[in-house]
């Protein structure tokens, strides 16, 4: 196929994957085998789909890009452009059924697709990293860097694991048909087995120079730092998922995990989405009343003691708790009041104390302590 990719689509060469979307789904629909009987309807299906399988992954559009045309198809074999390409999935995604369409691509290409299942799909590993953060940073949420060790493509070659400047050649081991035939002298006689070429690695093509940097592998360790959006309200334990951040593969990255560890806060204690914080206060403001600032998530918040008020009574704060993470709203702050009795009394206080009994009870050794 010499034809540009972008004009076999008639679209503009930045155009977004949206356009490309579209442009592909209008032009398969009007030249699928199964509705258009035309000759050449078959030819210029396979030339959209080709168009289509390279235009709508980022990393092998890069590539045509960087090569051009002509040079993309010096490196690139048909099996490689249309790697990870699945009509049927893509058709019902469009919402579209023209029942299984595996044999068109073997009439037209020599090879199943990807549902004919003769070559495993190469897609990145899923990795799992953990981070901690506060509990304000799970109240307000947060930007966060995760550094990560992951496999990434190999920049110099873009993933190909070839030279820039080499191309594909047809193995020489299997002739290009990616298996050989092995022939062994056993007890029962001679036995011919037929076996995935060691050489190509069952794709019939090798390359000619491999790339100097991931020595053909197309890939490369590194250390990555990744950002991180913490969404408010975030639980501890919650697994995070960042699409496409895993390990690279031909047909496709892997997927980055996030455990996410939410550290205790000596202020507060997390009971869902509410919070509960503990404020001591003097047996006299207890009875006679005041004002206290109490800490919560977002600031400080001014509270009134009423006078009379018992040990073991509430204040809520409301909306001052956890954001719920699933739907709107907020949980509240619960301030547990704890009247804090003094150990040691001065001479005067004791008699302060003591006249305030005699008034309260009316004589003395009312509870047995005088």
């Amino acid at each position: 196929m010499s034809e540009d990719y972008y004009s076999v689509l008639h679209v503009k060469k930045d155009a977004s994957q949206d356009e490309i979307k579209n442009a592909y789904r209008e032009l398969a629909l009007k030249y699928h085998p199964d509705r258009n009987k035309d000759a050449g309807a078959e030819e210029k299906f396979k030339e959209i789909n080709e168009a289509y399988a390279v235009l709508s992954d980022p990393e092998k559009r890069q590539q045509y890009d960087m090569y051009g045309s002509e040079a993309f198809h010096q490196r690139f074999s048909e099996q490689d452009i249309f790697r990870g390409f699945d009509i049927n999935e893509i058709f019902r995604n469009f919402g579209i059924d023209f029942g299984d369409t595996d044999d068109i691509f073997q009439s037209f290409l020599g090879f199943q697709g990807q549902r004919g299942g003769r070559r495993v799909r190469q897609t990145g590993n899923d990795i799992l990293a953990h981070m901690s953060i506060s509990l304000e940073e799970a109240a307000k949420g947060a930007e966060k860097e995760a550094s990560v060790r992951h496999i990434v493509a190999c920049e110099r070659c873009g993933g190909t694991g070839m030279e820039p400047g080499s191309r594909l050649l047809r193995c020489d081991k299997c002739n290009g048909s990616g298996q050989i035939r092995v022939t062994r002298r056993t007890p029962f006689g001679i036995m011919q087995t037929i076996t995935t070429c060691d050489r190509c690695g069952g794709s019939g093509k090798i390359v000619e120079t491999p790339c100097k940097e991931c020595k053909g592998h197309g890939s490369v360790q590194k250390e990555n730092k990744i950002s991180v959006k913490i969404p408010k309200g975030i639980e501890d334990n919650t697994r995070l998922r960042l699409e496409g951040m895993g390990d690279f593969g031909r047909d496709g990255p892997g997927d980055l995990y996030i455990d996410i560890n939410v550290q205790k806060d000596s202020r507060f204690e997390r009971r869902g989405n509410d919070v509960y914080y503990t404020l001591e206060i003097p047996f006299y403001v207890a009875m006679l009343g005041d004002t206290a600032m109490v800490p919560t998530l977002y600031g400080e918040e001014k509270v009134k003691i009423e006078g009379g008020t018992q040990n073991g009574s509430v204040i809520t704060l409301r909306g001052k708790g956890m954001p719920n993470m699933r739907r709107s709203g907020y949980g509240d702050e619960i301030v547990k009041i704890v009247v804090t009795v003094p150990k040691r009394l001065s001479k005067e206080q004791k008699e302060l104390i003591e006249r305030f009994m005699d008034g309260d009870s009316g004589k003395r050794g009312f509870f047995g302590v005088f």
